[in-house]
Order: C-alpha cells, then structure tokens, then sequence
C-alpha cells in the first residue's frame, strides 16, 4: 500500500471507472451538506500541511486501473481541480485538462458508468464553465443529461464549490496537486487481495458489506461452517418474508444484515460503526454474535407489537429516523438479559423512543448504559434509578421524572403518560403538562394530568398543518394570557411556539384548560364565546380587534403579525409575504359590506385590495370611471388615513378641482396625484370620498369611453 498524491495518480495510472461502480452522488442535492463539509475538512487539514482522505482500491487490467473503491472522493477531487484551474485561467485549465490525455485512447481518468457521462465530463472540463447555472444553457448541452444521476451530481459538486469555496482559504490548484494524498492499494499486488478485498460475486457486481463479511466469519467458525451457512441463510428468509419486506427490493435484505451486524459490532465493543469495514469488523466478533441477536431479533419480531415491527423494518435502511437503531439495541439487550415480561419490553420502548423522537441520546453513552445494564438482574426502571446521577448521562431531566412517575404509581400512570407524549403536538416533551398536575407541594396528581389532558385534546383538536387549534381558542388566549402573542408577532402555530407560549404563561395557561374542565365541543365554543365578549374594544387592550374581528387571524394562515413604523400591524401570510395593515383590513372589510349603502350597485363600483409591493392599499372605482381612489392607513403620518385621487386618464374641470381642494385634497406635482390625510375614523373618511364619487358622474369624455372600450375589446380577441 502505498502514499501518492494526486500529481503521482494522474502520471502514474489511468483511472477507470466501471459500470459496475455505482452513480457518482457526492454533488446530488441530498448529499451537498457532505460534501461541503468535506470541502471544509479539506481546508483545514491543508492549512495544517498534508491532506490524507482515504484509501483508493483498483485492480489492472492492461494500460488501465479499474476504481474498486474510492471513486467518490477521487472524481470529486479532480472535478475540483477543474474548478480551480478553470479559475485560474485559460491556461491552467488547458494544462490540466491535458493531463488527463482525453483525446488520446488511454486516458488518465475514464467514467463509463453511464454512456452520457464520459462524453458530458470530457466537453465540460474542456468548456471552461464553472458556474451551474451557464452549464444547461450551453449548445454542447443534451436533453438527456437531465436523467443522468452521475452528471447532475458533477453540476450540483460545481454549485458546493461556488457557495464554499470563498470560506475555504488553503485550497489551491498547486496544494491539491502535491498536498492532498490517497492511501493506494492495487490488489492484484498482493496474495492476499482476495482476504483484504472481494471485488466481484456471481452478478457481476460489487458485494456487499454483509456478503463480504460473511465468508469471513464462516471461515472462523471451522468445522461448523456449513452449520453456520445455513442460519445464516435462514436469517435472509427472516428479512425476505414479504409480510416484513412489502414492496422493498430484494436488494434491501442485505442491506438489513449490514445493519444487524453493525448493532452486534456497537452493542459488542461499544464503538461507532456508521458503516462496516468487513476486514477488520471480522476480527471484531464471531458468527455466534450474530447467532444470539438474531435470535432475540427473532423473538422480538414475534411479539405481538406493531411498534417493534416498525422498528425491525428500520433495518432496511428506508427510513431516515433512528438510523442509529437506539430503539432496536435497547430491545435487543432486554431479551439478552433473559426478559419474557411484555411489559418490560414495552417500558424499555416507550422510554428510548422517546428520546428519539427528541433527538436526545448520544451513541456511545448509550451504548456504556446497555453494556452495565445487561449484567444486571435491575428492572429496566429499578436500574435506571439505581444508578442515580450516572443515569442523567444518558437520560435527560425530563424522561427521567417521567420514569420515576410510572415507576411509583404503575400501568396508570404509564398508560396516561405514554399516551400523551405519543400525540403529534407534544412529540415526546409534555413537560408542561407534568408540571400543571402538580400541587402547591411540587407533588404529581395522575388525576389532575388526565383531567388537564382531557382539557388540552379538547381545545388543541386539530391538525400540524392547522396550527393545531382554532382562532377561538387563539381570541381567547388573548383575554387569559399575561405574555401574548408570542414575541409580539406569533399567536402560536407551531408546536414549538405553542411550547414556549406555555413556558411564559405557566400558571395563566393551566387556568385557562382547568376553565374546560368537563365541557364537550358546544359547550367549549358558548364558553369561549363568553370569554371574547368580556375583552372590550378599547385602545388599552392592544389585540382586542383581533378577538373580535375574525377575518383578521383568518388572513394570517401561519398566525404570524409583524410591526412597520409606516403601516403599523400588519397581518403576512406563510409568515412573511404579503403583509396587510390591519387598519386597511377593517377598511376593506367595511366597503366588502357597506360600499352599497353610499353608491348604489347599479352604478359599477367595487372595492378591492392591492397588496403588491410590500404595502396594502384599499381600492375604490369602476370600469369605465377614469379616477381611482386610493385609501392606505398611515401610522407613521399620526395615525391617520392616506386618501390618493388618481386622475391619470382624466383632466379635472375647474369646478371638480375646486371641489376635491374643499374637500382637503393637495395636488402633488411629482407624484402627479391628489393625496390628503383623512381621519382614523370609516364615517369621516366616507364623508370625504362619497363626493368624489360625482366627479364626471353625469357624462365621460369620449375618447374616454372609445379607449377603454378598444383595450377591452382587444383583451376578448
């Protein structure tokens, strides 16, 4: 095994990489934070000296080395060089480009993954395009090359570059020529290549982690060999059964043995194995490891369980969650130790469970806390409290009053605590709730937390993507809470923002549910009923126009409001776009239902609200009337209404004129408008818009009328 740097693999060898090897992915969009990381590791180990990034495997065939393993890392590696060169300059990039002899029959480095991507990586490092967004709009282009995984990966390593490069300080052309090293390995250079490496099996294909590790620990079971053969040909049919596989690929059977293995390697040695090494792992356990956790995988999956089902199928390595299998360990070990108490089983799955819906346990502490536990013949409870401060290693403050809780009062409590934290809202975390079912003795009440639950399901009944209550219940909150909304712009919407509203409001928020207490859904919406017409509508009361007036919470769809010196509160939806004064919202609100009472219908008018550009306007006109009235709630110009005529298409007369000044308006040469400042106050306001309403009332203009007509009847062809 050798040292090489980069300079010494492009002179030295031509790269090859097979269509066996699967897509290049270092670039895909699910994998850009790892490569920018790596970017970044990079750049810290060369602003230290020399960069070693692993190991590349090849076997010779003729002039050419066919990449086994490393090829992520080493196309990555030269389609940054590209970059860099390109970067540098036309003729750093030709040097570098030749380097790679790709007009010649033997190149330095050839992709034949896919038909396209030999052809697409020659054209682009020749191209000199660096930036993702140019590289599709070039005529060299194919269509094609938008179902090539490999090729859009290259384009997405090209954005990684753009966006970290500029954070990255010691990455050069020159340093990751001479300074950044793979360990190289050529198996055909040795015996023992087919011990240290398997290339191939019967499909032609690279094999697998646990088809690799395998053979190798059936050789160490000796004359037991074939023994071991065939359980471990019974442990595929296990994970085979389409009942546990569905409609996974076969290929996914392997991939849960990887994983088994990898949970023996971690539960045996208590070290990490985010992926196995089958070499050395080997040497790490025997075939009778595997032999005892598949067996008390075996016993688990027949537990009559849904949940421990679920978390057998993680094996597959479909879901994203528990990739760490901390669920399925702690299992495992329960039935180690002997365990045949279902409720045992279930006790050791809601309490690791529920750390992971929380994202609170550490691998290796956890992996320590199996290990002593195993030895022992404590209660998964009895030993977690046993073990005192030692414990809160692992568990955190909350679970661990949640274990004690169960622990003391039995199935009851677990029962109405498992529950709850099972609900979507509280994900794991109802400290909350404990909390507000204690009395003045800081002493738990199982009866006050199922009453106070009962409480909570009955006003928090709706779903994620409703902000799981209703606007009445955010009105009400309004009248009971000391610190809302949230920061002053958040009524609650996620549960995250509902979680702290509690923690600001302990005692308000607790009063409030106890306020429920024994109501059905009539009941609860007279009483909140009465709770919102107890709030008067005063200017003290800061967010009473929000209890009373319904379609301005309605407008808000992730319950967010933010303050602007010119426009006051404003109303936004998806929590930043298009925000609307709350003022204009009365104010449109008014005319949707009132305009009628000044001008009749006959007549065309209508009212609308123009959102665009950052700022609401309320909108008054119709069709063929060649004046618009503008109305916007100015809080930066003493809280008032702005009044805009638009006569843009019509030249007052003198009568018009001398009217529209009576009335207070100001004619605003650069702006070429009429603008005055109207009272706070809709009675007022109309009073200085209903008389505009006569200007050109009685006959328009001509040419008016023609052009209007025309544009409309153009619009219908």
């Amino acid at each position: 095994m050798d040292k090489k740097n980069i300079n010494d693999l492009l002179n030295d060898f031509n790269f090859v990489v097979p269509e066996i090897q699967r897509e290049y992915v270092w670039g895909a969009n699910k994998n850009k934070r790892v490569l920018s990381q790596f970017l970044k590791d990079l750049d810290h180990k060369l602003g230290q000296g020399d960069a070693n990034i692993g190991f590349l495997y090849s076997y010779e065939s003729g002039t050419e080395h066919y990449l086994i393993d490393g090829q992520q890392r080493y196309t990555t590696i030269l389609l940054l060089c590209y970059y860099l060169a390109a970067l540098e300059g036309n003729d750093s990039r030709l040097q570098f480009v030749n380097r790679l002899k790709f007009d010649q029959n033997v190149q330095a480095f050839a992709y034949r993954v896919r038909s396209n991507t030999e052809t697409f990586l020659k054209t682009l490092f020749k191209s000199g395009v660096t930036d993702r967004k140019y590289v599709s709009d070039q005529t060299w282009y194919k269509s094609e090359y938008e179902n090539d995984t490999t090729i859009l990966s290259m384009i997405g390593a090209l954005e990684v570059f753009g966006d970290v490069m500029n954070e990255c300080k010691h990455i050069t052309l020159t340093k990751i020529l001479n300074n950044v090293f793979f360990w190289y390995f050529d198996v055909d250079m040795t015996s023992q290549g087919e011990e240290l490496y398997i290339t191939m099996n019967s499909r032609g294909e690279k094999l697998t982690d646990s088809e690799q590790i395998k053979p190798r620990l059936l050789k160490k079971a000796g004359s037991q060999k074939e023994y071991y053969g065939k359980v471990w040909d019974n442990w595929e049919e296990f994970f085979y059964n389409k009942n546990r596989r569905g409609n996974r690929d076969i290929s996914m059977i392997d991939m849960a043995m990887s994983n088994v293995i990898r949970i023996v390697l971690e539960l045996k040695t208590c070290h990490e194995h985010d992926r196995l090494n089958p070499v050395e792992d080997a040497e790490s356990i025997t075939i009778e490891d595997v032999v005892e956790y598949m067996e008390a995988l075996m016993y688990i999956a027949h537990l009559e369980n849904g949940n421990y089902k679920t978390e057998i199928e993680r094996l597959y390595g479909d879901s994203k969650e528990d990739g760490d299998f901390y669920v399925l360990k702690a299992l495992l070990t329960e039935r180690l130790k002997g365990q045949d108490d279902a409720n045992e089983y279930q006790r050791v799955y809601q309490t690791v469970r529920n750390h992971v819906r929380r994202n609170k346990l550490k691998n290796l502490a956890f992996l320590g806390f199996l290990k002593k536990y195993i030895k022992v013949p404590s209660s998964w409870y009895e030993y977690i409290i046993e073990q005192g401060d030692e414990s809160k290693t692992v568990f955190n403050g909350h679970e661990l009053e949640k274990i004690q809780i169960c622990h003391v009062l039995g199935a009851s409590a677990e029962t109405a605590i498992w529950n709850a934290q099972a609900r979507p809202f509280w994900n794991g975390e109802i400290k909350s709730l404990l909390n507000w079912a204690k009395n003045e003795d800081e002493v738990f009440c199982l009866d006050s937390f199922v009453r106070l639950i009962q409480c909570f399901n009955l006003l928090f009944d709706k779903k994620k993507d409703d902000g799981w209550t209703s606007d009445n219940v955010r009105q009400a909150l309004v009248v009971r809470l000391t610190y809302y909304p949230l920061d002053g712009c958040f009524f609650g919407y996620t549960s995250e923002q509902w979680k702290q509203i509690m923690k600001n409001n302990p005692t308000d928020f607790k009063n409030f549910l106890n306020e429920f207490v024994g109501m059905d859904a009539s009941a609860r919406d007279a009483h909140i009923a009465e709770i919102k017409m107890s709030y008067p509508e005063t200017p003290e009361n800061q967010w009473a126009e929000f209890v009373h007036h319904d379609y301005i919470l309605e407008y808000c769809n992730t319950k967010r409001v933010q303050y602007r010196d010119e426009y006051g509160i404003e109303c936004v939806q998806n929590a930043y776009k298009q925000p609307y004064s709350v003022k204009n919202m009365h104010l449109s609100h008014y005319l949707k239902y009132h305009l009628k009472d000044f001008v009749p219908l006959s007549q065309g008018w209508w009212s609308w609200t123009d959102l665009s550009g950052w700022k609401s306007v309320v909108k008054l006109g119709k069709s063929v009337w060649p004046i618009h009235i503008w109305i916007q709630y100015r809080k930066d110009k003493g809280e008032c209404y702005e009044v805009t005529l638009n006569t843009t298409d019509y030249t007052l007369h003198g009568d018009e004129k001398s009217m529209i000044q009576g009335l207070g308006f100001e004619y605003d040469e650069e702006k070429q408008l009429w603008q005055m400042l109207a009272p706070l106050d809709i009675p007022q306001l109309m009073a200085v818009i209903i008389p505009c309403f006569s200007i050109n009332n009685s006959s328009l203009k001509f040419e008016i009328m023609v052009k209007r007509l025309y544009a409309a009847s153009q619009r219908v062809l």
